[in-house]
């Protein structure tokens, strides 16, 4: 049951599709939330994905890197806080609340790096005053 996370990858497309359309000025952010909250359980759906031949395995690859990288924090986290015991089986409940704890870490992280991107392109947009004015007017001057 646990491919059909994989389709928690809508979010961050809807997120993309929205904020590019209604022109909002915080568009990395948004996106880096969005895209945080589910990057740990995407990458555990897709190593599920394994049993389709060969595009499958391309695929629990992506998703093995992926829960490498952002699966274990949570679960770290919760060990160090005393609410998991070591060396014992994670059962469901554990495991969807480490994929909480890693989807608010995550959003946090890559809302932040997204923050920084928005502020620098904003900085960069006032320095340079002709990217307001239409195109003809800016060559004519």
């Amino acid at each position: 049951m646990s491919q059909w996370l994989i389709f928690l990858a809508i979010v961050p497309l809807v997120s993309l599709h929205l904020t590019k359309n209604l022109h909002t000025n915080k568009r990395f952010m948004w996106n880096g939330i969005a895209f945080g909250m589910v990057v740990a359980p995407v990458s555990f759906g897709l190593i599920q994905m394994t049993y389709i031949p060969f595009i499958g395995k391309l695929l629990g690859l992506a998703g093995v890197v992926g829960n490498l990288t952002h699966g274990s924090i949570g679960y770290l986290c919760l060990l160090g806080s005393g609410v998991l015991e070591m060396n014992t089986v994670i059962t469901a409940s554990q495991l969807i609340m480490i994929n909480v704890v890693n989807g608010v870490l995550f959003a946090y992280i890559y809302g932040l790096i997204g923050y920084a991107v928005d502020r620098k392109l904003a900085t960069e947009k006032e320095s340079m005053p002709a990217l307001r004015m239409p195109v003809h007017t800016a060559t004519s001057k």
